[in-house]
């Protein structure tokens, strides 16, 4: 009689209500832009020549059930907000490519995502921004061109809590070009990335004494291609997880010498070598380039797993432009002549 009451009272039990989908927008967003990619998939890729690389973008962003795809270290609000703020720019971005009706990069306030015409093919190639609630248009602000890491957008970096907290305790706009993806932002991406720099500079009131280079991981490696190119443009560069090769190194240590280098590495991370970024310190510093290395203990190959001493080197970059930091540089010795091999570069989104 027991076991039959037990039986009895657990099928009379009245269901649960599941727990609500803390990602229910993201998804529905995600759901939305492929309907959208796919029933106006010509006209989009007639624009943006990338019609395939978004579909891959959609399916790369939609997250696993729940929480899965959370990294341990993140939190779950940062989560959520990364998450959807993403999806969001992701729909807006192919709407916009759908109906030709872009958004103008001038209007932008908070986080946005929108186009320019590259000089490359003349597409209208994506171009993603925070703009600060500080920012006013009547004053000369400080501005920071933003290179994604491989497997990333534009909208990546964007999206990001920390940088997003990085820009505003500096009161910078920021802009991120696609620069052509998976580019490793060899020819013709550095074009793009000048490219959206002069429509940054013409949308925004930008001080061109401030205008400053970084980027996390491909982007950390990217900025010493990009940089030497019109080294007279950028007050600071910052690489986050990435640095010189030996292929850029000797452009890098000719052309940066009135340019201050700012570091960042984790001490735990699994793709770039380890000593690889101290090696990056000593290479420019021994080369008589001003560099400031900083190293977030138990970081990995995440921004936001790294975000006090990214903010740290964010802070210090645009406190000092084209200037010497407190922390003082090495005296110039004789350069070594080659770096390490680098691993090879996540096939999932670092954040």
């Amino acid at each position: 009689m027991g076991a039959a009451f037990v039986t009895v009272a657990t099928l009379g039990a009245a269901p649960q209500t599941p727990s609500p989908d803390p990602l229910a927008a993201a998804r529905e967003d995600l759901t939305q832009a492929h309907a959208i990619l796919r029933d106006n998939y010509p006209v989009i890729n007639q624009r943006s020549g990338i019609a395939a690389e978004l579909v891959q973008r959609l399916d790369a962003d939609t997250p696993g059930p729940g929480m899965t795809d959370r990294p341990a270290w993140m939190q779950p609000a940062d989560f959520i907000a990364l998450m959807t703020t993403l999806a969001r720019l992701e729909k807006s971005l192919i709407r916009q490519y759908a109906t030709g009706d872009y958004h103008q990069l001038a209007a932008v306030r908070g986080v946005d995502d929108t186009v320019f015409l590259s000089p490359v093919d003349h597409t209208q190639q994506p171009l993603a921004a925070y703009v600060p609630p500080s920012y006013d248009p009547h004053r000369p602000t400080s501005l920071v061109v933003f290179l994604h890491g491989r497997t990333c957008s534009e909208n990546d970096p964007i999206a990001l809590p920390w940088l997003q907290a990085a820009a505003r305790s500096t009161g910078s706009i920021v802009v991120a070009p696609y620069a052509r993806g998976d580019s490793q932002y060899v020819d013709p991406a550095p074009l793009d990335v000048y490219a959206a720099l002069a429509v940054a500079e013409k949308a925004f009131n930008i001080d061109k004494q401030r205008v400053y280079l970084a980027g996390h991981s491909m982007g950390g490696y990217g900025v010493f291609i990009v940089a030497p190119e019109h080294p007279d443009i950028w007050a600071g560069v910052l690489a986050a997880s990435g640095g010189m090769t030996t292929e850029t190194m000797p452009a890098a240590l000719r052309e940066l010498q009135a340019t201050p280098v700012y570091l960042v590495i984790g001490s735990d991370d699994p793709i770039v070598p380890q000593g690889y970024m101290r090696q990056n310190l000593d290479l420019l510093s021994r080369s008589g380039i001003e560099t400031q290395y900083y190293e977030q203990p138990h970081g990995v190959h995440a921004i936001g797993s790294i975000d006090e001493q990214f903010e740290r080197a964010w802070r210090d970059m645009l406190s000092h432009p084209r200037q010497i930091t407190p922390h003082g540089a090495m005296a110039p010795q004789a350069p070594a002549t080659s770096l390490p091999g680098v691993a090879s570069e996540p096939t999932a989104r670092p954040h």
